[in-house]
């Protein structure tokens, strides 16, 4: 899930149970708040950065972040904007099911040769 700032700048859990269909149900505006969570870009910023710094280190890559295209701004806006943009495919388009409580990596695994 996206992770999120209480209305004290705190970092908190997004909230999720069954009657909102444990955070599926939650739609954060187009600046990314949601009731008294706004998310935070820079903690999800450094989770990305990490994530691919990781990969690499491992033998893979990133392939691409699905995330709303309509709040990726803020990401580049973070001190980890350069290297997001650098590095990484964000989706350009916004998916079928909306991306914007939460957030999917896709990597990129070579296929060795079963011989």
């Amino acid at each position: 899930m996206t992770p999120v700032l209480d209305k004290l700048g705190q970092s908190v859990h997004l909230p999720t149970h069954p009657l909102n269909k444990f955070g599926y149900d939650i739609e954060f505006d187009s600046k990314g708040q949601y009731e008294e969570y706004s998310i935070d870009y820079v903690a999800l910023a450094a989770h990305i950065v990490t994530l691919h710094k990781e990969a690499v280190a491992q033998g893979v890559d990133l392939w691409r972040v699905i995330f709303d295209p309509k709040l990726q701004p803020e990401l580049f806006k973070t001190p980890y904007g350069t290297y997001l943009k650098k590095h990484i495919q964000f989706s350009k388009k916004r998916s079928w099911v909306r991306h914007n409580e939460h957030y999917h990596v896709d990597f990129s695994v070579p296929c060795k040769e079963i011989k």
